[in-house]
């Protein structure tokens, strides 16, 4: 059976995503490698989720386990349900959405295919994936794709990242003539980058804990490189910070942005999508300082979620078509696995008895006697287990069992 635990922007809210997915993350590979009932799992974090999808013979047990893995890492959320766990055919509902962006806080969004896709061939890459969940993913990623071709979703979708520089030109009114520094080198910070491009900026700082990874975006952008060591001295110019790294901590403090507003008068907006956040809580006490967080996007990604009312409705009908393929094949699956034991079972009968018959023929056994015996025994071993079963559900009670065997005969059970 498959089943998945889920801490989301939806479930947890975006003020406290960002607290709750470092912690989640931290105890969960302890967590799945160390529960002997998992067969297979993968974990999925962005920067708006944090999830673990798995396999299990022991359901009930292990839904009993997913949740007090939730509780030990969550114990500050009181009564508030910010997790919730998946079964079967509901967890893969929810996957098809996550990959297709109908899920996303900004829906349509392109970036989590392939941050499910990297999450996918990490897990197989470590062994940790191998049969059911591994085709459920494939399912997943190609209805992702199925959904970007066939419809408009994402054409002209914004990402986290996008809506940052969104949220920027809303509270500076313009970004032109602006200095504007990037913290951060990876993939969101790449996307705020290629935002920024055509709007007029005045210059554009790149600073990174790697300097080498600074350096590379500024270059892709004409920025400048900076290393985090002089940061201050680059906020101390700009007039807006936006902060994306995978740092676990505080990347900018109070002391930082202190060193950078000594001797000025003029505001600094600084937006930290980070997960956790990167920069320190303390700064909003700070005179010309305003921080934003990915909190505040919140208007934006509902803005975005308006113009794709039809688009949305289109994902959704492909997404149910191929949840019903994918829910055809599981059950085949299933079935198949039986009846490839009937099979073996029946094979090792017929071959014992056609031995026999063989070997009764060599010795000078009359072969209509032998081929008429054999016939008979065949069908005596083949369903001489059937019928005890039959007996037995009978002397139970269980009268569903006898109409069951009665249908996949197609005879009387009168």
């Amino acid at each position: 059976m498959l089943m998945s635990l889920h801490v989301t922007h939806s479930s947890a809210g975006l003020d406290t995503i960002a607290d709750v997915i470092p912690i989640m993350e931290s105890g969960a590979k302890n967590f799945v490698c160390n529960t002997t009932l998992i067969k297979e799992y993968i974990i999925l974090k962005t920067c708006n989720r944090f999830e673990i999808y798995l396999s299990t013979d022991s359901p009930e047990q292990m839904k009993a386990l997913l949740e007090g893995y939730a509780r030990r890492e969550i114990p500050f959320a009181g009564n508030s349900v910010i997790w919730y766990i998946l079964v079967d055919m509901a967890c893969v509902r929810h996957l098809f959405r996550v990959t297709c962006g109908l899920d996303s806080l900004m829906v349509g969004e392109d970036q989590i295919q392939s941050q499910v896709k990297n999450a996918y061939l990490k897990a197989k890459e470590e062994g940790h994936i191998s049969g059911v969940m591994g085709m459920v993913f494939e399912k997943a990623l190609y209805t992702g794709k199925k959904v970007r071709t066939e419809t408009k979703l994402n054409v002209g979708a914004i990402s986290v990242g996008s809506a940052a520089v969104q949220l920027a030109e809303k509270k500076l009114g313009s970004l032109s003539g602006k200095v504007v520094a990037i913290v951060g080198a990876g993939d969101m910070a790449t996307v705020i980058a290629k935002n920024l491009k055509g709007k007029g900026l005045d210059s554009i700082f790149v600073s990174n804990r790697t300097f080498e990874h600074a350096r590379v975006l500024a270059n892709e952008i004409g920025g400048r490189a900076v290393n985090f060591c002089n940061v201050a001295k680059v906020l101390k110019k700009s007039d807006l910070a936006i902060v994306a790294t995978n740092a676990p901590h505080i990347l900018v403090s109070r002391e930082i942005i202190e060193e950078a507003m000594e001797g000025r008068s003029s505001k600094l907006l600084i937006i930290d999508i980070s997960v956790p956040r990167n920069v320190s809580d303390e700064l909003n006490k700070l005179k010309n300082v305003e921080v934003d967080s990915i909190g505040d996007i919140n208007a934006i990604a509902q803005e975005n979620l308006s113009s794709r009312r039809d688009e949305i409705v289109s994902a959704e009908r492909i997404v149910n078509l191929e949840l019903k393929n994918i829910d055809d094949e599981m059950k085949d699956r299933r079935v198949s696995a039986i009846i490839a034991n009937i099979l073996s079972m029946s094979s090792e009968i017929c071959l014992r008895e056609a031995n026999f018959a063989k070997s009764r023929v060599r010795g000078g056994a009359d072969v209509d006697e032998v081929i008429d015996s054999l016939s008979h025994v065949l069908v005596s071993r083949l369903f001489a287990r059937l019928f005890d079963k039959l007996k037995e559900a009978s002397r139970g009670g269980h009268v569903e069992v006898c109409n069951v065997a009665a249908s996949l005969f197609e005879v009387d059970n009168k």
